[in-house]
């Protein structure tokens, strides 16, 4: 599986934002059946059976807050590369659809614009389409609703790159410190380890927000450690807009 990060970096910034990789967590099937998709790609429902399940295993959707219909503009600073800026629509968690999942339209701005395109956003970590089959995270120990000093682990393996790294969930914060106009709080999450990516040893830290109102995850901040030397990116939310209130309706 190839999803479409939110954020991209040179070869060996993947690898600080491996967490991201999560393809993680949904629930089994609903009785309900959602309604159709704004955008066919965006279609929920037509997820396969086998990364439903992948997913839900992992433990981080079907729990906790459905998804929120909004949309937002981001700028994601990348190591020895121009700033990337995306424009994302989030249609909300469809009624019945597990907490976690939501159609979302992604459009690239720069540097190089792009036609949108549409797929199942997981609480804003990747996104995943009917064709998609595998993962390449391993998640142990995530559980929504998030704790404070609740802890978690990643091994990530993809391309001839691995990384294991450890989380752990800090404090409450407004989330307008990271966009004056979301509305709720957030949750801090702090994440480290160590890998290679094709050979190449690194160490990776992350700073990460849980956005509880939108039901969305959001790194900010990445810091690599190599024999290249020392890389940082992050991501900043640009503008920011919810959308119509009571348009996402997830099971808890």
């Amino acid at each position: 599986m190839r999803p479409g990060w939110s954020v991209a970096g040179l070869a060996v910034a993947r690898v600080a934002v491996a967490w991201f990789a999560f393809a993680v967590a949904a629930a089994a099937a609903a009785t309900q059946a959602p309604p159709p998709s704004p955008w066919p790609e965006g279609n929920v429902e037509a997820l396969p059976d086998v990364l439903v399940q992948a997913l839900a295993k992992s433990g981080l959707i079907g729990r906790g807050e459905p998804v929120a219909a909004f949309t937002w503009t981001l700028e994601a600073k990348r190591p020895a590369r121009a700033p990337r800026r995306t424009h994302e629509r989030f249609a909300g968690t469809p009624p019945g659809a597990p907490a976690g999942l939501s159609p979302m339209l992604r459009e690239h701005l720069s540097p190089k614009a792009r036609p949108p395109r549409a797929g199942v956003s997981v609480r804003g970590l990747t996104v995943v389409r009917a064709d998609d089959t595998g993962l390449d995270v391993v998640v142990d120990g995530l559980a929504l609703p998030l704790e404070q000093g609740a802890q978690f682990q990643l091994d990530y393996h993809e391309d001839g790159s691995s990384l294991a790294q450890s989380c752990t969930v800090g404090a409450l914060v407004p989330a307008s410190n990271v966009h004056a106009a979301i509305p709720g709080s957030a949750r801090t999450i702090d994440c480290s380890g160590r890998g290679r990516y094709h050979g190449i040893p690194v160490r990776v830290t992350a700073t990460v927000v849980y956005l509880v109102e939108l039901g969305v995850f959001l790194d900010v901040e990445q810091r690599i450690e190599a024999p290249v030397g020392r890389l940082r990116g992050g991501t900043r939310v640009l503008s920011f807009e919810m959308g119509p209130r009571g348009s996402s309706a997830g099971s808890r």
